[in-house]
């Protein structure tokens, strides 16, 4: 189906978000191309060394909006990220009349049109949008729903309410502070838009891949809870309740706006689709043999697509292959499923790079994730092995170590016969496993 386009005199909000160079690129660079594909015109602000990355990855120079130091965090946070403030503003004045819709870098529009953004925009001159988590974007589909309503991504600001959203900011000292990649920022501008009429509602079809939180320092977000209260969105007194009273405000507003993200989803909605070769098709038949029963809770075409990315030269996102076998079953699940997980990125990685080989103590690395493991003090034993599976995972795939101590703590902590077997498996040799019938 042809994706619509922009009527005669009509433009798409301009897509502003931050691109970073030194961490994932590649799945911010989709995200970005999906942007761009539906139509929208996209720009990323960074630093001058950030932008100079970003160029050689093949970002072009007039999608970079640079910006200097003093418009990042770099001097108080340590991160030369954009403040949103100076940004909102420069925007303003170098694209008058046009409308915003600022988001995070790793967002993906799995939308069919760029023509959504008039069902969003139809409830109210400012909006902000609530995400979908999915474990990778083609093991998403329209039955499956997650939003996730513990934080705003994307924010869509019509131009001629511009200028109330950066003056009802501004009027706050605390939106000096606001800053990509630092908590708190998203919550003060979703006060800002509620404060202005505006509205919170589920996107429906912007996807997010999940992963850890970055975020270093959660009571960060004690720095807006008086601007929060003078808003009227959060009483605190503590960063945490201030932080709970406006996620629970989140939720509520969501359940206002649900006709209007159901008819999002529902017209707009496209099933991002998995791009697979030969090779990754082979390897996830490969792995199914040896693991039939995984067949049962998983997808061939978005296993595959992984399997290709597992393959790909660079470091492997492991997170990615362990989200991807996640089923929600349980913290018992939980084990099982990260040895699926390392046996399938270890079987696409067969014959990439160098083979696994003995931790080091020069692997500064793995020093630290084996120390976190043992000080975490898990009272929970399905807690622990599943924390210690995922760390195997880690190093295995993305750092090639394997730790014989920590596999022997798997093996004394399988609860079957399975799940020996499967541990069995990860650490033979590749050409001992089964091939696919």
């Amino acid at each position: 189906m042809a994706e619509d386009r922009p009527a005669a005199g009509k433009a798409h909000p301009v897509v502003v978000t931050s691109l970073n160079p030194f961490a994932k690129l590649e799945r911010q660079l989709k995200c970005w191309t999906r942007w761009s594909d539906l139509g929208f015109a996209v720009r990323t602000a960074n630093v001058a060394a950030e932008a100079e990355r970003l160029r050689a990855a093949g970002v072009a120079d007039e999608a970079i909006i640079e910006i200097p130091d003093e418009a990042s965090g770099r001097a108080l946070f340590g991160k030369p990220t954009p403040l949103v403030l100076p940004l909102l503003t420069r925007f303003a004045e170098a694209m008058p009349g046009r409308d915003l819709l600022l988001t995070n870098s790793d967002i993906f529009a799995a939308a069919r049109s760029a023509e959504v953004t008039t069902i969003y925009r139809a409830q109210a001159p400012a909006v902000a949008l609530v995400r979908e988590e999915t474990p990778t974007h083609e093991a998403s589909s329209f039955a499956r729903r997650a939003p996730y309503r513990g934080g705003l991504d994307t924010f869509l600001i019509a131009a001629d309410t511009f200028g109330g959203v950066v003056g009802s900011l501004s009027a706050l000292p605390a939106s000096e502070r606001m800053c990509f990649g630092i908590p708190g920022w998203d919550y003060l501008m979703g006060a800002a838009v509620l404060s202005l009429g505006g509205v919170i509602m589920d996107s429906g079809l912007l996807l997010h891949e999940s992963h850890e939180t970055t975020y270093a320092n959660v009571d960060e977000f004690l720095a807006y809870v008086p601007a929060m209260q003078a808003l009227g969105m959060a009483t605190g007194p503590s960063a945490a309740q201030a932080a709970f009273q406006f996620f629970q405000r989140i939720d509520h507003e969501c359940r206002l706006t649900a006709a209007a993200s159901r008819l999002a989803r529902l017209k707009f909605y496209r099933q991002p689709l998995a791009a697979t070769t030969p090779e990754g098709r082979a390897a996830t038949a490969r792995f199914l043999a040896a693991c039939p029963f995984a067949a049962a809770t998983t997808n061939f075409a978005v296993l595959a697509a992984l399997a290709d990315d597992l393959r790909a030269a660079g470091t492997p996102d492991m997170e990615r292959a362990l989200n991807a076998f996640a089923t929600g079953a349980g913290v018992h699940a939980d084990f099982r499923e990260a040895l699926l997980a390392t046996l399938f990125a270890r079987l696409c990685r067969d014959g990439v790079g160098a083979g696994p080989r003995p931790p080091r103590a020069s692997d500064t690395r793995h020093v630290r994730a084996v120390a976190a493991l043992r000080q975490a003090g898990y009272k929970d034993d399905a807690l622990e092995r599943r924390a210690a599976a995922r760390v195997y995972a880690v190093e295995l795939i993305e750092h090639g170590i394997a730790n014989a101590a920590l596999h022997d703590y798997l093996v004394l902590a399988a609860d079957n016969d399975v799940e020996r077997a499967l541990l069995a498996m990860i650490q033979s040799d590749a050409e001992g496993l089964p091939d696919a019938a």
